[in-house]
Order: C-alpha cells, then sequence, then structure tokens
C-alpha cells in the first residue's frame, strides 16, 4: 500500500500544492476475499476485477476520462452481487478520478460512501486505503484539519494491524500534509524516521520517496541546495525502480532546484530525461506536467518557439488528461508567451481559459497569475475599465491566499499552544499524583510505628489543604492570564480585519489609479476625475491610518495613562477648527463656535484633541453641501458638555440623547461619494474619552435633522489664567 508515497510534481514547484502520488496503487492490498455480507465472494465477482484491473490500467497511461465509465460499471456489478470490498474499491477509484479532474466535492461523496461501506464489513478491508485517498483530497482542498484526522485514522489502523510498510508510508504522507501546513519541524519529525525505517526495512520505493518528500520541504522553505542533495539522492534508486512516474518526478524536482538556483543550463538536461522516461511509461498526464515546466524554462531561455511548440504539446495532453489544476497553469504560462511573441488576442483568450478553469476548482494562485495576465493585455488595448477589473481581481485573489496563510498560522499556533498548555496540565497532574502515592506509604509506615498513625493523618491533611489552596490561586491565575490572553486575541482579530479589508481596499485602489495615471496620457476630464478619487481615497487612508495607531497602542497599553492638566475649552475648539477648515470647505460646509472662554476642564489635552478632531471630521463628512457644523459648551453636574451639531443627515432612527455605544452603529458612505465609515474614530473617541474619565453622548432627530455628539470633561479644579 503505497498511498503516503506523496510525491511532488515540478509543477509544484510554482505554486501548486503537494499531491499524493497517482500511481501508487493505493488501497489494493488492503483487500481480502469477504463479500459485504461475510460469504465467500460469487464466481461472477470476476468480471468485477477485470473491468476494475482495465480502469486502473487506463489511469496509469493518464486515460482518466476512459476509466471513468468502466469503474462506474464495475461499482454497479459489485453493489449488485453485494460484493462490498470490489463496490468500495470502485469508489476509492472513482474519487481518485474525480481528485485529478479538479471535482473534489464528487470525490469526497464517493469517498464518504466508500469509507461508511468498508466501516460496515467484517474486518473492515480496505478503510485505510480510502482514508489515505479522503486525505488527499482534503489536503487538495487545504483543508488540513480533516487530511490529518483521515491520515491518522489510518496510521493507527496499519499499526494495530502490524502492517509496518504501511505504517511507515503513512507516516510519510504525514510528513508531507505537515509540510503543506508550512509546519516544517513537525514535516521533518515525520520523514526523518521514516526515512531511517524504510531503510532498516530495505524498502528502497518507500526511501527514494522519503528523499523525495525531505527535498520538497527543504524546497518549500526557499533551501533549493538542501532540496538537490535529498533529490539526487534519491535519484540512483529510483533508476532501479519500474515506476516511471516517479523517476519521472525526480528529474523534473532535480531540474527546478537548478532552475531556481539560476543554473538554467543544469536544469535542461534532467527535464528531456524526465519527457523521455514519461514518453516510455506512456503517462499523458505525467508527459504534459514535465512538458509544461520544461516549456516555462524554454521561455526563460528565450527560445521561444520551441517553448511554444512544447508548451501547446503539454496542453493538448493535460486536455486528454482531465487535469483542470495544471491545465490552467500551463495556459497561464502559454498565454505569457503568446503575449511575448506579440499575439495579444492569443494570450488574452488563454488568459481568460485559465482564469474559467481557476475559479471552478478554487484555484487561487492561478487566478490571480490568470488575472494578472488579462489586466496587462486589456491595458495595452486601452480598455482600463476591465484592466482594473482584472486588477482588483488578482489583489483579491493575492488577499485571500495571505489570509488562509496568515490564519492558518494563527489556527497552528494556538494549537501548538494549547498542546503545551495541556502536556504542562498533565505532567503536573503525573507529579501530583506521585507526590500524593509517596505521602501515603509514608503514612502507613507511621501508623505501623508507635501509633503515630492519627498525628500523621492531621499532617497529611494540612498538607493537602495547603496545597488544594495552592492550586485554587494557581487556577486564579490560570484563569486570569487566559482571559488576557481571549482579549489580546479578540484585539489581535479586530486589528487584522481592519488591516484586512478597511486598509487594504483603498491601498489597492491607490495602487490601482497610480498604474492608470503612469500609462497612455488621459483626456482633462478623465485625468480631473481620477485625481479627485485620489486625493478623497487617501484622506480617508491617512485618517483611518492614524485612528488605527492610536488605537492598538490604546489597546495594547502602550499609550501610557492620561496626563490631565487645567485647559482652556475654547482655545482646543478654535485650533481644531482651523486644522478642518480646509475640508469643510472643500465639502461647502460651514464651521462655527459659540463657546465664551470661561470653559475651563481637568482632562489630558492631546485626548481632548484627538476626539475633537474625530467629531468634526465625522460631522462633515455626513453634512450634504450647504451644511453647517456648530461647536457649543453647557455646564451640568461639574463637568463641562463640550457638543459638536451639524445639520447632516442624521441617524436613521430618531435618538434621544444616550451614551454611545460605537458598535451599535451603522457603517455608513460619506456624502459626495466618499468612503465608507470604518467606525473605528468613534470608537476611538469612546475609549480615549472613558479613559480620561469623561464620557460621549448621541442624540439626533433622525433622518435629515442632524446629530449632535457630546463630550464630558470635569470642571478644572483651579481656573486656567486668562
Amino acid at each position: 500500500m503505497n498511498v503516503a508515497s506523496i510525491g511532488m510534481s515540478g509543477r509544484g514547484w510554482w505554486g501548486h500544492k503537494l499531491r499524493l502520488a497517482a500511481g501508487c496503487g493505493l488501497g489494493v492490498c488492503g483487500f481480502g476475499c469477504l463479500t459485504g455480507a461475510g460469504l465467500p465472494a460469487p464466481a461472477d465477482t470476476a468480471q468485477v476485477r477485470v473491468l476494475r484491473q482495465q480502469a486502473q490500467g487506463l489511469m496509469s497511461e493518464g486515460k482518466f476520462e476512459a476509466a471513468n465509465p468502466l469503474l462506474l460499471q464495475s461499482r454497479a456489478l459489485a453493489h449488485q452481487l453485494n460484493f462490498g470490498e470490489g463496490e468500495a474499491e470502485a469508489l476509492r477509484l472513482l474519487g481518485r478520478v474525480e481528485l485529478v479532474h479538479g471535482s473534489f466535492a464528487q470525490a469526497r461523496s464517493y469517498l464518504t460512501e466508500g469509507i461508511a461501506l468498508a466501516r460496515r464489513m467484517p474486518g473492515q478491508p480496505g478503510l485505510p486505503s480510502l482514508l489515505l485517498t479522503l486525505g488527499q483530497v482534503a489536503n487538495e482542498q487545504d483543508d488540513y484539519p480533516g487530511a490529518l484526522r483521515a491520515c491518522e485514522e489510518a496510521l493507527r489502523l496499519y499499526h494495530a494491524r502490524g502492517m509496518a510498510h504501511e505504517e511507515a508510508r503513512t507516516r510519510n504522507g504525514l510528513g508531507i500534509i505537515y509540510s503543506s501546513r508550512n509546519d516544517f519541524p513537525q514535516a521533518l519529525a515525520a520523514l526523518l524516521p521514516t526515512l531511517r525505517q524504510a531503510q532498516q526495512l530495505r524498502d528502497s520505493a518507500l526511501q527514494a520517496n522519503c528523499l523525495i518528500n525531505l527535498g520538497g520541504v527543504y524546497f518549500r522553505h526557499n533551501d533549493a541546495r538542501q532540496a538537490r542533495s535529498y533529490f539526487a539522492q534519491a535519484l540512483p534508486l529510483l533508476r532501479r525502480q519500474p515506476s516511471g512516474s516517479a523517476l519521472a518526478d525526480c528529474l523534473t524536482n532535480l531540474a527546478a532546484t537548478y532552475q531556481q538556483l539560476g543554473q538554467r543550463a543544469q536544469a535542461e538536461p534532467f527535464y528531456r530525461e524526465a519527457i523521455a522516461v514519461s514518453e516510455k511509461a506512456g503517462e499523458q498526464a505525467q508527459l504534459g506536467l514535465v512538458l509544461s515546466d520544461y516549456g516555462v524554462l524554454l521561455h526563460e531561455l528565450n527560445r521561444l518557439p520551441e517553448a511554444r511548440r512544447t508548451l501547446e504539446r503539454a496542453r493538448t495532453l493535460l486536455e486528454k488528461a482531465g487535469d483542470q489544476g495544471n491545465l490552467a497553469a500551463a495556459l497561464v504560462a502559454l498565454g505569457e508567451l503568446r503575449a511575448a511573441q506579440g499575439e495579444p488576442a492569443a494570450a488574452e483568450a488563454n488568459g481568460r481559459r485559465a482564469l474559467a478553469l481557476a475559479e471552478k476548482i478554487k484555484d487561487k494562485s492561478v487566478e490571480e497569475s490568470a488575472s494578472l495576465l488579462l489586466a496587462r493585455q486589456l491595458k495595452q488595448h486601452g480598455d482600463y475599465r476591465q484592466a482594473l477589473h482584472y486588477t482588483e481581481q488578482a489583489h483579491a485573489a493575492h488577499d485571500t491566499i495571505f489570509s488562509l496563510s496568515k490564519a492558518e498560522e494563527m489556527g497552528r499556533l494556538q494549537g501548538d499552544f494549547q498542546l503545551s498548555q495541556e502536556r504542562a496540565r498533565a505532567q503536573a497532574l503525573a507529579h501530583t499524583s506521585e507526590n500524593q502515592l509517596l505521602r501515603l506509604r509514608q503514612q502507613q509506615h507511621k501508623l505501623w510505628a508507635l501509633g503515630l498513625g492519627l498525628a500523621a493523618a492531621a499532617l497529611a491533611g494540612l498538607a493537602l489543604w495547603r496545597v488544594n489552596r495552592l492550586l485554587g490561586r494557581k487556577n486564579q491565575q490560570i484563569e486570569q492570564q487566559r482571559a488576557e490572553l481571549t482579549a489580546l486575541n479578540a484585539t489581535k482579530d479586530q486589528l487584522f480585519s481592519i488591516i484586512g479589508h478597511d486598509l487594504r481596499g483603498p491601498l489597492h485602489s491607490l495602487h490601482a489609479f497610480v498604474e492608470l495615471l503612469s500609462g497612455p496620457p488621459l483626456p482633462p476630464e478623465k485625468m480631473r476625475q481620477y485625481t479627485h478619487r485620489l486625493g478623497r481615497t487617501l484622506d480617508h487612508t491617512l485618517a483611518l491610518l492614524e485612528n488605527l495607531l492610536h488605537w492598538a497602542a490604546l489597546q495594547m497599553r502602550a499609550t501610557g495613562p492620561p496626563r490631565p492638566e487645567n485647559l482652556a475649552l475654547a482655545d482646543v475648539v478654535d485650533e481644531n477648527l482651523g486644522l478642518m477648515a480646509a475640508a469643510a470647505e472643500a465639502s461647502q460646509v460651514s464651521l462655527s463656535q459659540a463657546l465664551t472662554g470661561e470653559e475651563q476642564v481637568w482632562a489630558d489635552p492631546a485626548a481632548v484633541r484627538l476626539v475633537l478632531r474625530n467629531l468634526l471630521a465625522n460631522a462633515i463628512k455626513f453634512t450634504p453641501a450647504g451644511g453647517t457644523v456648530r461647536v457649543s459648551a453647557s455646564r451640568a453636574h461639574g463637568t463641562w458638555q463640550l457638543a459638536v451639531t451639524d445639520s447632516g443627515r442624521g441617524l436613521p432612527v430618531a435618538t434621544a440623547r444616550q451614551p454611545l455605544q460605537p458598535e451599535a452603529l451603522e457603517r455608513r458612505a460619506g456624502e459626495a461619494g466618499q468612503a465608507r465609515s470604518t467606525g473605528l474614530g468613534l470608537k476611538l473617541s469612546h475609549d480615549v474619552a472613558a479613559r480620561n474619565g469623561g464620557g460621549l453622548w448621541v442624540e439626533s432627530g433622525g433622518p435629515g435633522h442632524g446629530t449632535t455628539f457630546t463630550l464630558a470633561l470635569p470642571v478644572a479644579e483651579v481656573p486656567v489664567p486668562v
């Protein structure tokens, strides 16, 4: 059972996921001769096996489309004959065919049905093979927890059955799943012992595959020299094996390492040998994959006609094999080549087809490269609107890849932290148990000696009481630390959310505008329009960044304690009205204040300026042209009530004066096409006001009747000299 021989195709170096090797005879050895009913298999089940063997022969030649109907017939006949293991194996092979086609949902459906069938049969024949193929599908879908669960269950089954070779190969597969998660230490911890076990078992095929997978781990971490060393060790072992697919993979991977190191001349002989091996083996999918990588190398060597012939042949073979993921990547490479040869229409056609395939199989890496190819072609044609659309789609795909990578890394770190905590608790409990046993023996000896058992029991009770008290205190400390960790984790999530969605979006728009402005000269009207949009976007981004930095410092307790002093509000109001005058004039909004100069408060000047600046910016943003924004103050209950009143759109529902709850306010776009509010400014103002002993209130007469935000601050104890 070579399912865990998780190999790597040459395509894997250019951003695709590592894949379970397709030609390893997954799960066949796990089947016995029992039917689903536990009776001897009838003689006519031979036809089921014949159909399956014919399909496997076609699959080994890369003819997956032709194998599919034979497998469906084999499954139907096995079901009719109540031939359980035959039906389960047909379902597993159908799952592999759908995996090659990129139909992951259908592949999972077949495999889940096969696993349920195998679990019902006596002895559960073929269950590990089905689980490992399911792990392969989950790994391709980036469902790493699902892939790990399936492979670990298969590992337990092989261990329980004493199948050392299969257990080693499954652990080899787990190493590649860890590598796919970018968990470098865990991958090496799984693969290096497997390599030693393969040497002890004298299993040269497994040994070669471990070496290839170790090379893949180092290549993922940009250590091409170390990767090349492992591939070179695997090559002589594979030359003695009958599997042309594994040898072709190793040759392609060696070529990729030389290519990565900039030694293209040394890479070409390995590609040529890999092509010859694949042609001799008759494996169309493997040959198409190698040709695609070789075509990229020829393009880099500027041998464009030869590169074109090679990529066209790769495309034809991958189409016949139905390998949609690698076909999409080959189409992008062919599109780049057509663009370099001055064939924009053909380049665009290849890019559109590659993008459609990538969207279908949800391959964000190919989606990004195909979108960038289309954006460049459309920009050259002068179709800037469509070019901007594809540029934004490429950025969105890149953001998805980045977010998934960060979420996966954070999840892995959190899992490692929880695991370490559990291990620490287990060790503490074990240590406590040992101590308790030791005390019990001592107490028994004391009971046997001189009748001091009663005193010893009392001492032991006191010791246990003290231990319980200490444990209680420790539990309180742990609970407090857990609460702090949860709060910091929530702050981190909110910070990542704002950066990922509210800040990254405007920056991408700025990048797209700059690309348009750097192209051919635009008409004056378009130039004015883009310049106006660029200015608004930049103003919004700078304001958001300033608030984000203040809020992050506040949440991380990096701002220090407030530093209150006697402060004249009139001076602060005049200063901020002057700062906001330009923005108000651009929005055609008039500013005014009605303070007398007697308004003196006890507060941190920086905090008051920050809150007032945010309130004025919001008022201007949501007030239409011709509107007014007025600042006034009144004294009540030992505080000065500083009010910012606008004549803008107001809140969606009439609201009486009440404490501000920023999260309850709707996020809306500003007037005249200004960007949608993030809500961060009001949240920052609310938190800063609370830290400085003040508070924020809000009231509104409803839609069209404006809004008033009021900041309450303590009255100064000593008047500020005028």
